[in-house]
Order: C-alpha cells, then sequence, then structure tokens
C-alpha cells in the first residue's frame, strides 16, 4: 500500500487518461449490470466501469441512467425517486436508481455524482487519513463523503432493490426480510451490509413500492395531456 492507483472525481490524473483511453462509447444494449459511473474531472461526460470493460458516454450520469433505463425498460429514476420520498421510508434526498437486478446510488448531488452499485464494492479502507472504496472489478476510488455516509446510502439502496425484487418476485422467490432477497457476494463490505438494521426488516408491504410507482408514473406523464387544451381539437374521433 506504499502507493496505489485510485480515482478523484475531482481532479484529473494520468488514471483518467489510462481509463478515457481504454473506454468502449456507451452502448446500454452491450451492459447487463454496471458497476459504477464516474463523472470525469475537467472534462465532459462519465465513464461507466462494469465487471469486464469501461465504456464512455458524453451525457452525465443522469442522461447516461436515462438512456440505458429506457433501452432496457426500467423504471424512470425521476419517477421513482418522487415516490421513494411520498412514500418517506427511503430518506428524502439522494435517491438510488434502481432496477430488478441491481441498484446505483449517488455519492453526492445528483447531476455531478459518481454512482455506486452497493454490491459491486469489496471494502472501505483507511490510508493516510483517507477513505477509499475498492470495487469488486480491481478499481479503487477517494470517498468524498464520511465513510458512514456512504455506508448508509449503499444499505438504503439495497434495502429500495430488495423491497421492489420482492414486490415482483415474491411468488419465485422465498423470504421475509430484505437480506433473503439480495445476493451479497463474499466480500467485507457485503459482510458489513448484512449487520445493518435497515436490511433485517421491511418498511413497507409486499408490491406497495410498485404500486405507488405505477401510480406515480401515470400522474407524472398522464397529467399534462389530460389538461392539454390543444389535445381536444387533435383527436376528432373521439
Amino acid at each position: 500500500m506504499d502507493s496505489f492507483e485510485y480515482l478523484d472525481d475531482k481532479q484529473w490524473s494520468l488514471l483518467w487518461k489510462r481509463y478515457l483511453e481504454e473506454a468502449f462509447v456507451f452502448d446500454p444494449l452491450t451492459i447487463h449490470e454496471i458497476c459504477c459511473i464516474f463523472p470525469i474531472p475537467e472534462k465532459k461526460g462519465v465513464l461507466i466501469f462494469t465487471d469486464t470493460d469501461i465504456h464512455f458516454s458524453k451525457d452525465n450520469a443522469l442522461k447516461t441512467l436515462h438512456h440505458f433505463s429506457s433501452t432496457h425498460s426500467f423504471s424512470d429514476y425521476q419517477v421513482l425517486s418522487t415516490c421513494l420520498k411520498k412514500l418517506g421510508h427511503f430518506g428524502t434526498y439522494k435517491m438510488p436508481w434502481v432496477c430488478p437486478y441491481f441498484a446505483l446510488f449517488p455519492l453526492e448531488a445528483r447531476e455531478q455524482s459518481a454512482w455506486i452499485n452497493p454490491l459491486k464494492i469489496k471494502k472501505v479502507f483507511n490510508y493516510h487519513g483517507r477513505h477509499y472504496a475498492l470495487m469488486t472489478n480491481g478499481l479503487c476510488f477517494v470517498l468524498p463523503v464520511y465513510r458512514r455516509r456512504f455506508i448508509a446510502r449503499a444499505e438504503i439502496a439495497c434495502l429500495v432493490l430488495a423491497t421492489i425484487r420482492r414486490g415482483l418476485f415474491h411468488y419465485a422467490l422465498e423470504g421475509e426480510i430484505p437480506l433473503d432477497f439480495l445476493y451479497l457476494p463474499d466480500t467485507p463490505f457485503a459482510k458489513t451490509l448484512g449487520k445493518r438494521p435497515c436490511l433485517k426488516a421491511f418498511r413497507t408491504s409486499i408490491g406497495e413500492i410498485n404500486r405507488a410507482y405505477q401510480q406515480t408514473y401515470s400522474l407524472y406523464h398522464c397529467e399534462p395531456l389530460m389538461y392539454d387544451p390543444l389535445d381536444g381539437q387533435q383527436i376528432s374521433w373521439l
């Protein structure tokens, strides 16, 4: 540990340059699970890391996630975020992006934040007074937030992921607590998550998030059409 390479999303480095040179152009159809997304310091765009590859998108993280969600027919992040806030069990800010297969949580304010898959974190460690996270794919990055906040955000992301999985797959998957619906890897960080109180009990009934999402989605996308004065003029067959 005398010297090791790590990413800092606030500072350009040779490691950024190397990863950017290795990156493929972002194509959501070629990606099944994202390990993390990092905004590139001093440049436009983000790097998307998977287990084996690096991809580059010229858009920011939110637009990149929206593109990924649309391609795979996953939930609309803005609608899901609004829904989770209304339910009141998952906090009121820094909402995770979640699909039925994995989750990502933002480290800071959404527009310029890195997004991390909590189940792809191998460990968090301290080195010379700073905390770092090591991912299962070998990527290491400096934490811009306190360790306890990092763990808390990861915990909430896992809780939402488990809750959505229970709502969708409760006929196929058996379980009583969130941990039963998560596939925790054999890593030090996963062992930490396994001891967290939020993952010992569900906060909502089966399917509550899914039902709330459908209602919120309908209001978010359909209500403007209901009050569009031009809409009735355009639909002559009603």
